[in-house]
């Protein structure tokens, strides 16, 4: 079975990151401010980290070539091979990998066919990302997936489709590491959940969700059909109006939650007239700074210096 080493890595965001990966599944929660982006960068052999070590069996990445073609990735940024169309430059890709696959083929199984003979340099950034994550589904036998985000591909590449590929990848023996900014996306890509916050490793034991739910008060004229509208937002967990003026809208993220409500209310020509957050439960921020310290406290005794924070 392949294992996935960080040894005391740091690198741009990342301030430590002590973990090992196994056979499976794995999520790690957090943003670009947090270093997933770079997380996923660097066990991907794309770049070289400034201090400690990343190691897939042994072996690193970035200096062993032989290993970086048993991974498969899908980096923050993605720019396709430069060609005279989509299914020439996959064709290019999928030559340097060895695999003697046509590059239809591999469009056609994500449902990408239709980007086929299009210009690689017309293609959006997101469907620069879906082409380059049907590249890395396509692998026929990784070590290791490494993936900043699969879902945002989603709506493009076919959910169904990447899930389904990413278990079978996970059932033969592969890790799959990959990064989610929200909770709910970690939940749906399965396994076991990890976190960065702000470029420190969180181990699964104590990844715990800072706040489980978010509650926005929103006051306007036309409470129905907003609340209409927030139903089908997919950064909203629930939306409740009882009468009157005020909608309540939940969610995991405040600031995800407030922009869905604005964005959502200017699309439906919907004036709100105020805003205002609930406090999370004391509970809640008690789970948060306990999993936080419990961190801190880890990476202080790895580097020699274990003091608990205050």
């Amino acid at each position: 079975m392949s294992e996935l080493r960080f040894e005391a890595l740091r690198h741009a965001e990342l301030a430590y990151v002590n973990a090992a990966f196994g056979a499976g599944t794995h999520v790690v929660v957090g943003n670009e401010g947090d270093g997933t982006g770079t997380l996923i960068a660097v066990a991907a052999g794309s770049v070289q980290s400034a201090a400690g070590r990343v190691l897939l069996d042994g072996a690193a990445p970035w200096s062993h070539a032989a290993t970086r073609r048993r991974i498969a990735s899908l980096c923050a940024t993605e720019v396709l091979l430069p060609a005279r169309n989509v299914v020439t430059g996959l064709a290019l890709s999928l030559r340097a990998r060895g695999d003697t696959r046509s590059a239809m083929s591999v469009l056609d199984d994500a449902g990408l066919a239709f980007f086929a003979t299009k210009r690689a340099d017309a293609l959006t950034s997101r469907e620069a990302r879906a082409i380059a994550l049907s590249f890395a589904l396509s692998h026929r036998e990784p070590s290791l997936l490494a993936l900043h985000e699969p879902l945002s591909a989603v709506g493009i590449v076919q959910e169904d489709f990447l899930l389904r590929t990413l278990r079978l990848h996970s059932d033969a023996g592969a890790i799959v590491l990959c990064t989610a900014c929200r909770l709910e996306d970690a939940a749906r890509l399965g396994g076991q959940t990890s976190a960065l916050e702000r470029g420190i490793w969180i181990a699964p034991a104590y990844a715990l969700p800072p706040i489980s739910t978010v509650t926005l008060r929103v006051h306007t004229a036309e409470p129905r059909r907003l609340a209409a509208r927030l139903s089908e937002a997919p950064d909203i967990s629930g939306v409740e109006w009882a009468g009157g003026h005020e909608v309540l809208v939940h969610g995991s993220e405040l600031e995800r939650v407030a922009q869905s409500v604005v964005a959502n209310a200017r699309a439906e020509a919907i004036r709100i007239t105020a805003l205002k957050s609930d406090a999370p439960p004391l509970g809640a921020l008690a789970a948060a700074r306990a999993a936080l310290a419990q961190a801190y406290y880890e990476r202080s005794a790895a580097t020699g210096n274990a003091t608990r924070p205050s």
